[in-house]
């Protein structure tokens, strides 16, 4: 005669994960010590429950809760290994994905793209909010990942403080085409989160780990 130990499972990895984990441990013997003592009532008296059975079955049950205790433990020390490299982080530039530009009459907009091998005639093209070019600006030819500033020069002055988008265009082999864009920001500070650190960026946004493509 066995014990059904269906359902029991490892928990979460995260911080909060610790309590979540030592609470489904506790429902997991909960439930073990329910079937067995329903076993032990209900077994056929020329059948009994084996005793080496019984503790074979004991022993399965401390080594999922002591599993689902070291997992909970393991995503808290990783967690705060993932702030601390976060908080490394902060006052660094940053590219993302994206294509935005802000021009606040201060400083310059920043922005990055990628330039892949066997291309040539890379151009930036700035538009405003209607969609319209204001700007175009040449780039090298260089492969890899490249940052431009842009002050606001047009061809018929400077343009006003907002937001703009921008694209970045490049001609091979097999025709023309558009290259990555990225958003470049500036990491301002870090919150910590169960599931894992959020970056605040100087742009008001704020962002998870991955979405970093490169640390400028």
């Amino acid at each position: 005669m066995s014990l059904d130990l269906g359902g029991i499972s490892n928990s979460s990895t995260t911080s909060a994960g610790v309590t979540a984990s030592t609470s489904k441990a506790g429902t997991s013997s909960d439930r073990f010590l329910t079937l067995l003592v329903a076993q032990l009532k209900n077994q056929d008296p020329l059948n009994p429950l084996d005793n080496a059975q019984v503790t074979s079955q004991m022993a399965q049950i401390s080594t999922v809760q002591g599993i689902e205790k070291l997992n909970g433990t393991m995503g808290s020390m990783l967690n705060q290994i993932q702030v601390m490299q976060a908080g490394a982080l902060t006052g660094k530039d940053v590219m993302l994905d994206g294509n935005a530009l802000t021009l606040d009459g201060q400083s310059a907009a920043r922005g990055g793209f990628e330039v892949p091998e066997g291309v040539s005639n890379v151009n930036i093209e700035v538009r405003n909010s209607q969609g319209a070019v204001v700007a175009t600006i040449a780039q090298p030819n260089t492969p890899g990942m490249h940052t431009f500033n842009w002050t606001g020069a047009t061809a018929s002055g400077t343009a006003a403080p907002g937001k703009y988008s921008f694209t970045v265009s490049a001609t091979s082999a097999s025709g023309a085409g558009n290259l990555n864009t990225f958003v470049v920001d500036r990491i301002s500070g870090v919150i910590p989160n169960a599931s894992g650190p959020r970056l605040n960026l100087a742009g008001g946004s704020t962002i998870t780990m991955d979405a970093i493509r490169t640390i400028l």
